[in-house]
């Protein structure tokens, strides 16, 4: 047994530690039972690790072996230490980063190239002043990601913009765009939808949209070019996997397209499935054949709505660009955040599963392949149904070409993603190992020669790829 006189300091440093465990266990335990059962299996793992710990630290001091205990509190304290101070530093770093614009001007600058330095939100106040009819673009999944407050669960949900307007986009290169989107609030030619039918529908997120490049520069647009083919572009930024099966079952199926190019975006796809999964409205396209929102009928609906939404959003700069408010307890929440080391579980949550996630921000219970696979299945059984074809695009990283020393989980599953998509006998365009591997100078397929979307010419290289490829077919 101890000795509490000889061993007195090595003793009380061991009762802290097994009291911290202690504390956390019975919190996880807590939190366990008063959460949703959604994040049950998030608190679990926590719940068995301070456990064992906590039966580790009572058997060394029900045990006492001075040497053991010793070296063992010396580790611990010494890991704490360096979690601390590495969280420290993260803290820090979150505070003073450069945003987006700032980092690109400076590259402009070095470059000798112009850019325009107002965020989208000054930029569309002052493009009201010129055009008192536009609307600055929302990503749909904003609305259940950054925008939580301003729209109820149950509301119906748009899978694109206000229809008929002048859409401020973004920038990357230097200026912002601006493109007037269709009927539907897509971005295309309006005519497209006078067509019967179309040979190919584009699905698909920010890329398949024409992220930061001129109407004439987007992927489908060049794709037009090259194939004069009739071509429904029906990609928005923020699209999932269930907003992409949502697209074909609101507008492509009305078009009966030959081909469908459906993008794989290993930047965000998988992370944009938890997110829509754990809404019904997107959920149900999956579970339910038949089930419909009929946006088509209800685009003047959806107009108004989005109207009062960006009224709301754009009320203040804050909201506008999506930057954290301050208050009066951000001191509070920073000495929370570093006691609960919250920027070191976030960093080593970033390449793990969702269902090992250290922090809620990224966990998920859900098997995303799994249900990716589902996804695809039912668009492939929709798309059967009028005997169209679907095209799977695999879309790289840019995080690979930029020196990154290591890369998220979604980045290690390319074989893994290639595998679950060829037991499916679907047509693959690889354009990471096709394109973007081939090319000998990488960077130059980027804006300013930084990660982002791709430039005019990478856009090009990518639309020319998949055209000669559809047209082999």
């Amino acid at each position: 047994m101890i000795n509490n006189n000889s061993n007195g300091f090595v003793y009380y440093i061991l009762n802290f530690i097994l009291t911290l465990s202690v504390i956390v266990l019975f919190f996880s335990i807590y939190k366990y039972f008063t959460v949703s059962d959604y994040f049950k299996l998030f608190y679990i793992k926590f719940l068995l690790a301070f456990f064992i710990f906590s039966l580790i630290v009572f058997s060394l001091k029900k045990f006492y072996n001075k040497t053991i205990v010793t070296y063992f509190c010396i580790f611990i304290f010494y890991s704490l230490l360096s979690a601390f101070i590495i969280e420290i530093l993260f803290t820090v770093n979150s505070r003073v980063q450069i945003n987006d614009v700032e980092i690109r001007a400076e590259q402009a600058k070095k470059l000798g190239l112009p850019f325009d330095k107002r965020s989208k939100y000054e930029f569309y106040k002052d493009f009201l002043k010129k055009k008192k009819n536009a609307m600055p673009s929302i990503p749909p999944n904003d609305f259940f990601v950054n925008y939580k407050d301003f729209k109820s669960e149950n509301s119906m949900y748009a899978l694109s913009g206000t229809s008929n307007i002048p859409t401020v986009f973004c920038n990357e290169g230097g200026k912002t765009t601006v493109y007037t989107s269709d009927r539907y609030g897509f971005r295309n030619d309006d005519r497209v939808w006078e067509n019967d039918t179309v040979d190919y529908v584009l699905l698909g997120d920010s890329l398949a949209q024409g992220a930061c490049v001129d109407d004439p520069d987007t992927i489908h647009e060049r794709i037009i070019y090259y194939s004069k083919k009739k071509f429904l572009n029906l990609g928005y930024q923020g699209h999932g996997p269930l907003m992409q099966l949502a697209s074909i079952k609101e507008y492509a199926k009305f078009k009966k397209p030959k081909k469908i190019i459906w993008f794989y975006s290993e930047t965000n796809d998988i992370d944009n499935l938890i997110y829509e999964y754990q809404w019904d409205v997107f959920k149900n396209y999956l579970l339910d054949e038949e089930y419909t929102q009929k946006l088509i009928e209800n685009q003047p609906n959806l107009d108004d709505d989005h109207k009062k939404m960006v009224s709301l959003i754009y009320a203040d700069k804050q909201t506008g660009d999506r930057q954290k408010r301050k208050s009066e307890n951000d001191i509070f929440f920073t000495i929370k955040g570093v006691l609960k080391l919250y920027h070191l579980r976030e960093f080593l949550s970033f390449f793990i599963p969702r269902k090992f996630s250290l922090t809620l921000q990224y966990y998920s219970p859900l098997n995303t392949f799994e249900i990716y696979s589902q996804v695809l299945d039912e668009a492939i059984k929709t798309v059967n149904t009028w005997g169209g074809e679907i095209y799977f695009v695999y879309y790289p990283h840019a995080a690979r070409y930029f020196n990154h020393l290591v890369h998220p989980y979604p980045l290690r599953k390319y074989d893994y993603m290639l595998n679950l998509v060829k037991q499916k006998n679907l047509k693959i365009i690889d354009l990471r190992k096709n394109v973007f591997e081939k090319h000998p100078d990488k960077k130059s397929l980027y804006p300013l020669r930084i990660s982002g979307h791709p430039n005019e010419k990478g856009y090009d290289l990518v639309a020319k790829y998949i055209s000669d490829f559809l047209m082999k077919e």
